[in-house]
């Protein structure tokens, strides 16, 4: 726990406990005041990031908490997150910012000549989503789509988000969209995702009676101001809050890859499935981390043959698109889906192998 004090020259300071007996105080480098009205009573806290020797600290005290004594001050006071992260601080930070704005505390210093975030004008869009948020779609009809999507997913050797979010399919369910044109009025749905999809979700759709009009201009008029900045705060806690979780997530997998744990023991400490896992991964060896010993680890029972027959097909084909790639390895013979996902997984730890050894050979 930390304690606030205001020092001679007027700037606050948090320490521990033990500052007064050679700890040492976390100094502060951001401090925001937000505040609350809720009829008569106003309450307010602050939001403050502080270092001390290389610690990170951030979190949420309460104003009123701090003039009184300092052992209140400690039980009111919330830490977000404390540690040598900067990455893991701030998406601990702006996700604490974001609930405490969805519970109606708002900054006093926002922008600061700015107009305030909230008090800008929405867009439809956003109103649209705003809108069909509040409505209870027909749960079968989004399991209908929900099918497609996995359909799509698996055609195209692709995420299912990447074919469609949840609340794009959502979006689709309330309004109903029946023809090419109004199915672009749907956020999420741009000319490429229309032109790709659109035949088939309006042939879904179109017998369906709906009670929605379009175009969709109508929706301004019905999304109460404070229930859309309730719902603009609200998503941007669940924004914020999966960043959280990924920079967490990288976290634990870079000491998981670091302890020399497998993929198999990964999977089964971690709510995800192997596919899920070997993105990670890329993504990681992408930004620079070394991930080359899992891989290598991973790859012990491949090979030698099999190894430079894809190393050969990477050097000719490039190492982008993987489909060309599982075709030249593995011909066109039908597989089942188990089997094909597993090629797709080692040829992904494959195409690592291939570019770490080309950027050594580089160097």
């Amino acid at each position: 726990m930390f304690r606030a004090a205001v020092g001679e020259n007027g700037l606050t300071h948090f320490g521990s406990p033990d500052a007064g007996r050679g700890g040492n105080a976390v100094q502060i480098v951001f401090l925001n005041r937000l505040n609350r009205i809720e009829g008569m009573y106003e309450s307010s806290g602050q939001v403050f990031i502080g270092e001390s020797q290389g610690t990170w600290t951030t979190g949420w005290r309460d104003v009123e908490t701090a003039a009184a004594d300092s052992t209140s001050a400690q039980s009111n006071q919330t830490i977000w997150y404390e540690g040598v992260s900067w990455e893991e601080l701030l998406a601990a930070f702006r996700h604490g910012v974001a609930v405490k704005m969805k519970e109606g505390y708002r900054p006093i210093v926002d922008g600061m000549l700015e107009t305030p975030m909230w008090e800008r004008e929405p867009s439809l869009q956003m109103l649209v989503q705003c809108y069909a948020d509040q409505i209870q779609a027909d749960a079968e009809l989004e399991g209908k789509l929900k099918q497609w999507r996995r359909a799509k997913s698996v055609e195209e050797k692709k995420s299912a988000y990447y074919i469609a979010t949840n609340r794009e399919l959502h979006l689709l369910a309330v309004f109903l969209p029946r023809t090419l044109d109004e199915l672009g009025q749907i956020p999420g749905f741009g000319l490429t995702k229309t032109e790709k999809y659109g035949a088939e979700l309006c042939a879904m759709l179109k017998d369906i009676p709906r009670q929605h009009a379009f175009p969709l201009t109508w929706v301004s008029d019905r999304v109460d101001a404070g229930k859309f900045t309730e719902w603009i705060f609200r998503m941007k806690e669940e924004k914020y809050g999966k960043e959280l979780a990924a920079v967490r997530e990288k976290k634990w997998l870079l000491a998981a890859i670091r302890e020399g744990k497998t993929l198999s023991e990964m999977e089964a400490e971690l709510p995800c499935s192997r596919r899920k896992l070997v993105e990670w991964i890329e993504r990681l060896d992408d930004e620079g981390y070394d991930v080359l010993p899992l891989v290598e680890a991973e790859l012990t029972t491949l090979p030698p043959e099999e190894w430079a027959k894809a190393s050969d097909a990477m050097a000719q084909l490039g190492d982008r698109y993987l489909k060309p790639l599982l075709r030249q390895l593995y011909g066109e013979a039908e597989t089942s889906q188990s089997d094909l996902e597993q090629r797709y997984l080692k040829l992904r730890m494959m195409r690592i192998r291939f570019r770490r050894e080309r950027q050594s050979a580089a160097i």
